[in-house]
């Protein structure tokens, strides 16, 4: 029959009445084509003695039933991705053909224009246009804390991810995130990634040939140490009740950073593979783009930075007590580098922000050089701290 396309049988015995349908249409729509191997499903069968006729409601809500036709529409996805778009109409083609392209079918991919004034937003029209996987939602430009919320509101998957529009998904890459959670029964999963430049090639980002399985302590200890992956939301999978009572800072240009780590401490457990299964562009019109260019550095950017990383300290701190020495090393650790950077690069509109490095590694005084964590290339860090300290 149309639709589902699945054996379909409507039956009346003298005692039941039945409708029976092989499962297969709808767990085709939900069960990942690349995830386990292929089974047979059983048939469905819904029962009621012959005298007793379903309710109007009934038989609206299971009208496929009757029809042969499944609505998957209706039915709800395992992941849900978000995407926000914003003024970068050549980009957002490519990234959402990396998400409608996955071997995953049971996903859906919500779009958010995010107050786009280049036309971008009739390029997500016609990305979603007959494209029942994915839909748009349009709105004026709130920030990308504010989209992603509103990405999450309309969401419906068990899990969430994000891509940013001007990055791309591998091939595989829903189905491996997706299996590394339910393999592991873990709240968050991530695989590693590359990192494409603009005018230059592809190279390994955030690459590692290891499964690692974390606590919610170690995992975010290795999320502050940046070594396996980073505080960005693409290449991570996060069961949504994460985000029941976590949402992103609608306040901030940097919603990642202020946000990744308490979702990572809220989690049961969280397991990875360093498989690249993503791509980040870095470009001139990256919103991050100073963390490749030590003189784009601005002071509006270290005050922010600054605040959130005095927040995560208290937060971490109180929720994660077992590894409070290390939240108060990584603040140091950050600081001293900032320090560094500012008057390396001689960046005197950052005078008020050297002062406040230099004020917060002066009280810090010497508790942290004896750190197990500390790096060698810290110690040199701190002799030009030395060498310079109080002389701005």
């Amino acid at each position: 029959m149309g639709g589902g396309g699945g054996n379909w049988q409507a039956a009346m015995s003298g005692t039941v009445g039945s409708i029976c349908m092989s499962s297969a249409d709808i767990g085709a729509a939900i069960v990942p084509r690349s995830v386990g191997p292929e089974f047979s499903r059983p048939a469905i069968c819904i029962t009621w003695p012959f005298w007793y006729i379903p309710p109007c409601s009934f038989l609206i809500s299971h009208c496929s039933l009757l029809t042969g036709v499944v609505d998957y529409g209706m039915i709800m996805p395992a992941i849900s991705v978000i995407m926000l778009a914003h003024n970068r109409p050549l980009l957002v083609r490519r990234a959402a053909a990396s998400v409608l392209e996955q071997d995953f079918s049971g996903y859906e991919l919500i779009l958010i224009d995010n107050g786009s004034t280049d036309g971008t937003g009739e390029v997500c029209e016609e990305i979603v246009h007959g494209n029942r996987t994915a839909r748009l939602i349009r709105r004026g430009d709130g920030g990308i804390g504010a989209g992603r919320n509103v990405g999450l509101d309309a969401a419906r998957g068990e899990y969430i991810a994000f891509i940013d529009d001007d990055d791309r998904a591998y091939p595989g890459m829903l189905s491996f995130l997706y299996e590394l959670a339910e393999s592991h029964r873990a709240d968050i999963s991530f695989c590693g990634a590359d990192r494409e430049t603009e005018g230059a090639g592809v190279v390994p980002q955030f690459s590692f040939d290891k499964l690692i399985v974390m606590t919610p302590e170690n995992a975010v200890i290795e999320l502050l140490e940046r070594r396996l992956l980073n505080m960005a939301t693409p290449t991570k999978l996060f069961k949504r009740h994460l985000f029941d009572n976590e949402r992103f800072r609608e306040d901030r240009r940097y919603d990642d950073i202020s946000t990744t780590y308490k979702l990572f401490a809220r989690a049961n457990r969280i397991a990875g593979h360093g498989i690249p299964k993503y791509c980040f562009y870095r470009h001139s019109g990256n919103n991050s783009g100073f963390t490749d260019d030590d003189k784009k550095l601005l002071p509006a950017q270290l005050d922010e930075y600054f605040a959130v990383y005095r927040e995560r300290t208290a937060w971490l701190t109180e929720k994660l007590p077992a590894i409070s020495e290390y939240v108060h090393y990584s603040e140091w650790s950050f600081l001293l580098s900032m320090y560094r950077k500012i008057v390396s690069n001689n960046l005197v509109n950052c005078r008020e922000q050297r002062e406040y490095c230099d004020e917060y590694l002066r009280g810090a005084g010497g508790r942290h050089t004896v750190s197990p964590w500390i790096k060698p290339f810290e110690f040199d860090y701190l002799k030009l701290y030395h060498e310079t300290s109080g002389k701005a």
